[in-house]
């Protein structure tokens, strides 16, 4: 089985992850991923990192935008974007993990990539913005200002990225199959849920 967890930002979803990957014994992928895809591109770990917290560049909008008002002179000769080369190859490195079974995979938009299928349990996870916001503040020891702040950019972020990419809305039913309030059950009755999902599975 391929789990994958997508989730609003401070919901605790790596946490949780660690926890259904320690029950069921299968192999954790979140951070190693920047890492393959900044290995295959032959740029540095940060460099991928920069690119996975954010959306489309402004410039790929730009030139998206002429292209579809004006075909005519869409721009054929820049060959295509380092956002679509890293997008390209974050969906390969996911489908390689994926293949391997038995893991589970934090974030990438793995749930759009891999799709409905019978060995693939795609679960997000939400909570209310202050939940999130008093979340961030103690996992990190930030102030309330710098919280916000992170939880509103990631949050928009991921919602562009999938918007641009897979044109569907963050926690949309059409790439989720089991949707978790993190502030309602607890991380660990989070991690419970997901296990007895991937079982009766």
């Amino acid at each position: 089985m391929i789990v994958t967890i997508s989730n609003q930002y401070g919901c605790g979803a790596v946490a949780v992850a660690e926890r259904v990957a320690a029950e069921l014994g299968y192999e954790l992928i979140d951070r190693q991923l920047p890492v393959v895809v900044a290995k295959r591109m032959q740029i540095s770990p940060a460099q991928a990192q920069a690119a996975d917290e954010i959306g489309r560049s402004l410039g790929a909008r730009l030139l998206s935008s002429l292209e579809l008002a004006t075909p005519e002179v869409a721009v054929t000769s820049f060959g295509q974007t380092f956002d679509e080369d890293y997008v390209r190859e974050v969906q390969e490195a996911v489908r390689e993990f994926a293949a391997r079974g038995n893991v589970v995979i934090v974030g990438r938009a793995a749930g759009a990539i891999l799709g409905r299928r019978t060995d693939v349990l795609r679960v997000y996870m939400y909570a209310p913005r202050d939940w999130r916001i008093e979340r961030v503040m103690e996992d990190f020891s930030i102030d309330r200002k710098a919280a916000e702040s992170d939880v509103d950019r990631v949050d928009r972020a991921r919602r562009a990225h999938l918007r641009d990419w897979y044109n569907v809305e963050m926690g949309s039913p059409a790439i989720v199959d089991l949707a978790i309030d993190t502030a309602t059950f607890g991380r660990e009755h989070c991690a419970r849920i997901i296990i007895a999902a991937v079982n009766e599975r």
